[in-house]
């Protein structure tokens, strides 16, 4: 079997934001959209793969009695993580020219 792509802690965006068949089953259900930078908070091992629930959404209480909504990882991808720059010698570069 596959091991998971992504763990918690993890940051992830949304790729793929079209939920309609989800939100056919159940309209009350937050989902991910493409843009912002999600944090992995679960990984769930379903019969269809790996699903992921975000710190950022909580559907805990939308169906009780079922498990929480979780969403497929093929549907993420990683945050890159961010080069640091040291400015000044960006600004001292700028200044010389």
């Amino acid at each position: 079997m596959k091991a998971p792509l992504f763990h918690p802690g993890q940051e992830v965006v949304c790729t793929n934001d079209d939920f309609t068949l989800l939100l056919v089953q159940n309209p009350n259900i937050q989902t991910p959209k493409r843009g912002p930078i999600y944090t992995v908070r679960s990984v769930y091992d379903t019969h269809n793969g790996f699903g992921i629930t975000l710190a950022q959404i909580n559907n805990a209480a939308v169906a009780p009695g079922f498990p929480e909504a979780n969403f497929h990882e093929g549907r993420f991808c990683l945050v890159p993580p961010v080069e640091e720059v040291d400015i000044s010698a960006a600004v001292e570069e700028s200044v010389v020219a």
